[in-house]
């Protein structure tokens, strides 16, 4: 049921203008502006799906980079690992995730992104301080989810706090944990993409891991 569930929810959101951006770019050319990605560079994302931005962002950083794409076990990390070696992608690599953990190696981005995946972390503390185990020193991470509506409250991930029960969780409750976390917020894009009748729309969150001790709380 669950699984039905969370197909009908994706389904939804591919019917919204999710590929062009607020500003007319691709979803693709404005994350890996944000995320300051070149070639040679080292990133990850948390919850690839299908892939489809962690291949853009392969052919990014060209043979001399690295992307992770991290999935909990099941049908989406299993695709991820046949699309990876039917079109040959050497500098792709497919990581089994845990609920609580990224199952990233340390310092091993420079750069990290995750899309509508926070809002289903049960304890994004957890998450969020491996993340910046996995990031060098001042990485960046980008954070793209959408507030919580009403009638989405029905689907709301199992074992999620008060703030993520529409599944979603608002920009103030996102950026609230993270800072928490130790992270440094750099910007706030309100509008990401437009989700039209689909409620508020997608925004995205931009920071970066702290660089010592002294800027972590």
């Amino acid at each position: 049921m669950r699984r039905t569930i969370d197909f009908v929810l994706a389904a939804l959101l591919a019917l919204a203008p999710l590929a062009v951006c607020a500003e007319g770019e691709s979803e693709a050319d404005r994350l890996a502006s944000l995320l300051g990605i070149k070639a040679g560079s080292r990133v990850a994302e948390i919850g690839a799906g299908e892939g489809d931005l962690a291949f853009e962002m392969a052919e990014r950083v060209g043979p001399g980079g690295l992307v992770y794409a991290t999935e909990l076990e099941g049908d989406d990390l299993l695709g991820l690992r046949r699309r990876a070696k039917f079109e040959a992608v050497a500098n792709l690599r497919v990581v089994t995730a845990q609920v609580l953990a990224t199952g990233l190696p340390g310092r091993c981005c420079d750069a990290v992104f995750m899309r509508n995946v926070y809002h289903h972390f049960s304890d994004p503390s957890a998450i969020a301080k491996d993340i910046q185990r996995a990031l060098t020193p001042g990485g960046t991470l980008v954070v793209i989810d959408f507030p919580p509506t009403w009638f989405l409250a029905p689907f709301s991930p199992d074992g999620v706090g008060e703030e993520r029960t529409g599944h979603g969780i608002t920009i103030e409750a996102a950026l609230r944990e993270l800072r928490e976390a130790g992270f440094v917020h750099l910007q706030t894009i309100e509008t990401w993409t437009s989700r039209w009748w689909l409620g508020p729309d997608v925004y995205a969150l931009v920071l970066r891991a702290p660089v010592n001790k002294s800027e972590s709380r």
